[in-house]
This record gives C-alpha cells, structure tokens and sequence, in this order.
C-alpha cells in the first residue's frame, strides 16, 4: 500500500486550515519558505501542494504579490467526493471514458519530442516509486496533465481541468485499493510508450482499458 506522500500532508493541513476559517476567503497565506519552517517540511513539498490547491481554484498564485485563498471558493472535494453514491461514480468514469482516451490519441498525433519525452519519463518515475512501495500520486497528476497539454485542445484539456478537484481525491482512494498502484503504473507505461510511437489507436485503446479496469475495481470496492 502506498504512504502518503509529505506535499499530500502539507496539501491536506493547508485544506484545513482554509475550510476551518483560519485563513478566509481574499486573505494572503504565509509564504512557501514560513509555511515550510512552520510545518517541517522542504519548500519543494509546500510548493507542490500549493501548485495543486491553486489548479483547483482554492488559492490564487499571484506573481510578486503572494498567495491568496480564493474570493470564490469551490465545494470541498473530500466532502463532495465522500457524498459521492454508486451512480455518480459511475458518471464520473464515464466522463473519463468520453475525454481522456480522446486525449491519448490526439498526444499521440500532435505532442512534440519534448512532451512525447516528459510523458515517458513521468511514467518511468512511477514505476520506479511503485517498485519502491512509495506513493506516486504527484506523477500520476503530472502525467495526466501532460496528456492534456500535450494534445493541444484547449477545450478538451480544460474539461478535464474542471473535473481536477474531484479527479484528485478520487486518485488518492482508488490509490488505497490494493493492487492499483501497481496496475495504475504499468498501464501508465505502455500508455506513455504508445504515444511516443506516435500510435493514436494504441494510446486510445491503453487508456480506455486503464479507466475501465478502475471502474471495476471501484464497482467491486463498493458492492454491499
């Protein structure tokens, strides 16, 4: 099973401290280095957790001013994630399975050397944390989101984007299914290695099966 990750601790604690009031909505937070001295942690950990609360429009990176809670904060996604019932889990896969495998193909079509490299060594990193029994949840993020990139449709990328708060909970739960990780990983490689061949149907293919095989594990995972 994999261990949290320290970004993942920090991520949570900053959460926390926002849904509780601690900082409220238009207010600037410490900076990466005091929140970083105040929690223990590298700055590299603060920063990515900050990366992520500011994708899912929760804090506000503004260059030379600082960070921000947001004015307009979303629905906590481990409140909505937790009030999730059979039928909306199903229709968030199935939301899945209508972008992410179209997505695949069209990386593999249009990304260039450089993101065909950086998806591949997204997908090496994964393996190599997977066989070292640590989490991967940072590259599994990362390697999605360099899919998205890499597709070059703002549309379908942003639609993706949209779903990132709930997408993000939901990897760290399926994460805790026994085995997944290790699915996860090696799907993530030969999808990674489709889209460096430049085989749109193969990349189709790979993510489709990746997502359908999670839908089974969370059906199996949720039968009374």
């Amino acid at each position: 099973m994999s261990k949290q990750l320290v970004y993942e601790v920090v991520y949570e604690e900053i959460k926390r401290r926002i849904e509780q009031g601690v900082w409220k909505a238009g207010e600037r937070i410490p900076t990466l280095e005091e929140l970083a001295g105040e929690l223990k942690v590298g700055v590299s950990s603060v920063r990515e957790a900050v990366r992520i609360l500011g994708k899912q429009r929760i804090l506000l990176v503004e260059q030379g001013r600082g960070t921000f809670v947001s004015d307009q904060l979303p629905e906590p996604a481990e409140r909505y994630v937790a009030a999730l019932e059979h039928g909306s889990w199903l229709q968030l896969t199935e939301a899945r399975l209508v972008i992410e495998p179209e997505l695949a193909a069209l990386a593999a079509q249009r990304a260039s050397a450089e993101e065909r490299a950086q998806i591949v060594r997204s997908a090496e990193a994964m393996q190599r944390k997977m066989r070292a029994g640590q989490s991967f949840l940072q590259e599994d993020m990362r390697f999605h989101e360099q899919i998205a990139e890499a597709a070059h449709n703002d549309i379908l990328s942003h639609t993706l984007r949209m779903l990132g708060d709930v997408l993000f909970d939901s990897r760290r739960q399926t994460m805790r299914i026994p085995g997944m990780d290790d699915k996860a990983a090696a799907y993530h490689l030969l999808i990674a290695l489709a889209i460096q061949q430049r085989d749109d149907s193969q990349a189709r293919s790979l993510m489709r099966l990746h997502i359908e095989d999670m839908r089974r594990e969370l059906e199996a995972g949720r039968q009374p």
